[in-house]
């Protein structure tokens, strides 16, 4: 089975790689592939960009049997700005997606104020806090935040959707 990532980022490709250690025959692939969105998606900007992507990497690569795309972003929930991962699966085959929503970590409002002021096409909100001070890894705030890794929030979300998808 042909199962495409779309992006390069290790992080990622390795979470789905072992959502699809079950399967023997899995051929999992980072591909570098455009979302179309900003450095920091918000709201709905979030799925566009992971369909984006999809789109992007199904257009060069017609071979494939699934293709998951991860995209985080920012909602604004409850008064509050929640950082979580869309993961999206997609079935080439079939033509069906699935999605996945990761838990959330909650950011502080002069950050993700701070960020829009910057430019969420520019900057991410992990990125500002680092530059201040109230992270230390701008790629995984969440370690900070919550005390749970962001690799740990991907790789039990992917891992969700693949078991639910795949029927296991």
């Amino acid at each position: 089975m042909n199962i495409a990532v779309t992006s390069e980022n290790m992080l990622k490709v390795y979470s789905v790689k072992q959502a699809y250690e079950f399967l023997k025959d899995a051929v999992v692939t980072g591909y570098k592939a455009d979302s179309g969105v900003g450095e920091q998606p918000v709201g709905d900007d979030t799925l566009r960009g992971a369909r984006n992507r999809i789109v992007d990497v199904c257009s060069r690569h017609p071979d494939l049997d699934r293709i998951i795309s991860i995209e985080n972003g920012i909602f604004r929930e409850g008064g509050q700005w929640h950082d979580k991962a869309v993961v999206l699966l997609f079935r080439p085959y079939e033509g069906t997606e699935h999605v996945a929503y990761s838990d959330s970590v909650v950011f502080p409002d002069r950050f993700v104020e701070r960020a829009r002021e910057i430019g969420f096409d520019r900057i991410t909100v992990g990125k500002v806090m680092a530059d201040a001070g109230h992270v230390e890894d701008p790629k995984d705030p969440h370690l900070y935040i919550s005390g749970k890794s962001r690799r740990q929030y991907l790789e039990e979300t992917v891992r969700g959707l693949v078991m639910s998808v795949e029927h296991l």
